[in-house]
């Protein structure tokens, strides 16, 4: 046993560090431009560029679709125009939004260019928008290439892509409002040459996965001694009681295995959620930022500390002592009580995983799946250990009639658990809630007092069942979204200098191919919050929309310091020149801190 225990164990951890960083390039994608001989007298020369995607990632075909912005390539051949011929894009849904079928570049993709001799030098430039399942990049890269004499090229007929030019097509024409920005066009922006941007955590600003890897290990280890995880708490004291018998040596495996399946619904909590994270692109920690978020939490930490009254009884989460006529099965409850406990432990790993998730999420899912399990085997290693050396139940204090009232205790901790949840909550929703926790303990009470064992299995279920039922009725009827006017202004460079130093200005940088920026907007700057802080701090709040490229928004972007979005800036009025900028995903309360920092006399 001891063995087996042992080595299943170390399956456990070399599972959580089995996820492949891979070899990962800064940029998810390859760009290269060569020229080869062809026998056409028309063309004699053939320039190739290829985008080569990283794997999961993809670009847009040349005509706009529904979504993204299209690929784009222009090139000039001794100072010429060349034509740009296309290779037939694949249609397919969007893996942003799987409701529209828009046109792909999968894999390496060549377009081409048509030379009519040789010697030249050749001058292109690619712009395309690569997106993955979670994130998008746009892309915006020169290339040059002189191309010797014809008989020194490779022959393009012998190439893999040669049917694939024979297939290929002369793009659409490109707008002159979309010609790339050259120092003699460049628009005179005075943001860029003036701002000087500082950043909100710049400790926590994370760019290799090593320091993530470490980082969220830390993070998830130091969530097990936080004084906010009072849930979490409440359900590792009960884990460090032994259930076995007298007899020295169960104690030991009763004492390893729980802490093993313990530390393995941690684990598995984690897996889960990076695999819902690398497919959906949802963010970490933000939801607890919604007040229907934590008013769920408040329910259910409600309902647990229910149940260590005695109120009723709960199925596979062991709380509380053993209750005769009921079948228990140890590892199983172990397993479920580490999942709810590092569920309810979420809404605390904000202000530790911020920096580390923000790099995170934007990253391919194998380095999303590595970096959370990172966190998992942080807060699940104390377990681990006492797994390791079950000796220590020694040091235990050993079950007797004391464990009632530890229980009671632990009831309370539930209790005030759910006092403090209630004071995040606004004051709008105080009676809400309140007749929300009033339904839940009658529910309770319906389940563990008018069900018994010699009732049939029908009966006693029937009556759960009507109580969960009522519950759900009571949430359906109490909160009701409201809507709320956007406060948001769309942004002109005209309006933003004109304002600048006279106002407080907000400015947050967004697009619609942008994952991250819409999950913000719908948890930390929805309208309701957005209005409430505007006219806290009399600031004016500007919307950047970047989802089409604009090479006056792009050097403001610039200018900020980021080539990436999300992106927050805050331009007080009497330090306009130097906005305090706020980097990919944020909290409610970050932001909070931010703007009482920068726009508080």
């Amino acid at each position: 046993m001891i063995l087996q225990s042992r080595f299943f164990l170390i399956c456990l951890v070399l599972l959580t560090l089995a996820f492949p960083a891979g070899a990962w390039a800064d940029d998810p994608y390859q760009i290269s431009l060569q020229a080869f001989r062809t026998d056409s007298a028309e063309a004699p020369v053939l320039a190739v560029l290829t985008l080569t995607p990283a794997p999961g990632w993809h670009a847009y075909g040349n005509i706009q679709g529904p979504s993204g912005f299209p690929t784009v390539v222009t090139a000039t051949s001794n100072g010429a125009a060349l034509t740009a011929m296309y290779s037939p894009p694949v249609p397919g849904p969007d893996p942003l939004d799987s409701t529209l079928t828009v046109d792909l570049y999968d894999g390496p993709t060549p377009f081409f260019l048509p030379l009519v001799g040789a010697p030249a030098n050749i001058k292109a430039q690619l712009r395309a928008l690569l997106c993955s399942s979670t994130t998008c990049q746009p892309v915006k890269v020169d290339l040059e290439l002189h191309v010797p004499e014809t008989s020194a090229l490779p022959r393009a007929e012998d190439q893999i892509w040669w049917p694939r030019f024979g297939q290929s097509s002369p793009g659409v024409e490109v707008r002159p409002d979309d010609t790339a920005v050259t120092s003699s066009n460049a628009p005179d922006i005075a943001p860029s040459n003036s701002l000087k941007p500082r950043y909100f955590a710049p400790n926590l600003e994370v760019q290799t996965l090593s320091k993530a890897a470490l980082l969220a290990f830390l993070a998830g280890l130091i969530l097990n001694f936080m004084p906010c995880v009072l849930p979490v708490i409440t359900l590792k004291l009960r884990s460090f009681i032994p259930a076995a018998g007298s007899v020295p040596q169960h104690q030991r495996q009763a004492f390893r295995s729980h802490n093993l399946f313990f530390a393995l619904g941690m684990m598995l909590y984690f897996l889960i959620l990076a695999g819902i994270i690398a497919v959906t692109g949802m963010a970490w920690g933000q939801i607890f930022q919604q007040p229907m978020a934590i008013i769920t939490l408040t329910a259910i930490v409600f309902a647990l500390s229910l149940s260590l009254f005695g109120v009723y009884d709960l199925p596979l989460i062991d709380l509380k002592g053993k209750v005769k006529g009921r079948t228990h099965h140890p590892r199983l409850e172990s397993f479920t009580t580490g999942i709810l406990a590092t569920i309810l432990a979420t809404p605390c790993s904000g202000p530790f995983l911020g920096g580390v998730l923000a790099w995170a999420l934007i990253q391919p899912p194998d380095i999303i799946a590595l970096v959370l399990s990172c966190i998992g085997l942080g807060m699940a290693s104390p377990y681990l250990a006492m797994a390791l050396f079950p000796g220590l139940y020694r040091y235990l204090p050993k079950p007797g009639p004391w464990t009632m009232h530890l229980e009671r205790i632990l009831g309370f901790l539930l209790a005030a658990t759910c006092v403090y949840l209630f004071g995040l909550l606004p004051t709008s929703e105080y009676v809400s809630v309140l007749v929300l926790l009033w339904v839940i303990a009658l529910a309770a009470w319906m389940w563990g007092q008018w069900t018994n064992l010699n009732q049939t299995r029908m009966r006693r279920w029937s009556i759960r069942a009507a109580g969960i039922a009522m519950v759900i009725l009571a949430s359906a009827l109490l909160f009701n979204p409201a809507d709320h006017a956007d406060p948001w202004q769309d942004f002109t460079m005209v309006q933003f200098e004109a304002m600048r130093g006279q106002q407080h200005l907000i400015l947050d940088f967004t697009a619609d191919w942008c994952p991250n920026c819409k999950f913000l907007e719908k948890t930390v700057l929805t309208p309701a919050k957005s209005a409430k802080f505007a006219q806290e701090y009399d600031a004016v709040l500007l919307r950047v929309d970047l989802t089409r490229h604009d090479p006056e928004l792009m050097a403001l972007l610039e200018s900020l310091g980021s080539k990436s979005i999300p992106i927050l800036a805050i331009f007080p009025k009497d330090n306009p020149g130097s906005p305090l900028v706020l980097r990919d995903l944020f909290t409610s309360g970050q932001l909070m801190e931010a703007l009482e920092s920068e726009l508080t006399p």
